[in-house]
């Protein structure tokens, strides 16, 4: 976590992420959210750093984060510790970046694997031999794949396993789709660049 922090030019700390950010020896540039699971011990150690508070309670608080981070005019966002031990919150934290990634570059990354939602194209550098997975959320048109084992051109994708387990060849590799949204996850290699 340090080290892509390192790479990140603000840290939001979002509510209850505060204590993993504070664990990992990080100092969060903003603390957001409804700060309802912000633990007082935080609350006083991080003092000095901007709390913000949205009370507002139909949207969770990474999409309160991905909304401040697009109105501020941020391009990117790596997204830490968004999968975690709760099934229905890690589904629901994959599923509300939709609504932002036309508008952000987004990374989310976990132990081990780094995935990227895909509108329209994107390029994307990663070692050699690293597994590509292509998961369609809903029916994907125009599917394109150039780089990897087993590439596909304008192809349709609907739920379920088709495009799992694919190899990067070359670096770059590019996903394109004409229309739809794909989630590309690369398992045991992050990319070298996001």
């Amino acid at each position: 976590m340090r080290r892509w922090a390192a790479r990140c030019g603000t840290i939001l700390a979002v509510d209850g992420g505060t204590a993993t950010a504070r664990r990992c020896g990080l100092r969060p540039d903003r603390i957001l959210g409804d700060l309802d699971s912000l633990e007082p011990a935080d609350r006083k150690r991080f003092r000095s750093t901007p709390l913000i508070r949205i009370r507002r309670q139909d949207n969770s608080d990474l999409e309160k984060a991905l909304d401040h981070a697009w109105r501020r005019g941020f391009e990117q966002a790596v997204i830490l510790g968004a999968a975690g031990r709760r099934i229905d919150f890690t589904l629901a934290n994959f599923a509300s970046v939709w609504s932002f990634a036309a508008r952000l570059d987004i990374t989310l990354i976990g132990p081990g694997w780094v995935a990227l939602p895909v509108v329209g194209r994107r390029q994307v550098r990663a070692r050699r031999g690293a597994i590509a997975s292509l998961i369609a959320v809903g029916v994907c048109h125009g599917v394109t794949l150039r780089g990897l084992k087993y590439p596909l051109r304008g192809a349709s994708l609907r739920p379920g396993a088709r495009g799992v387990s694919n190899v990067v060849r070359r670096s770059p590799f590019s996903v394109s789709l004409r229309r739809g949204r794909l989630l590309l996850i690369l398992s045991d290699a992050a990319p070298a660049r996001y």
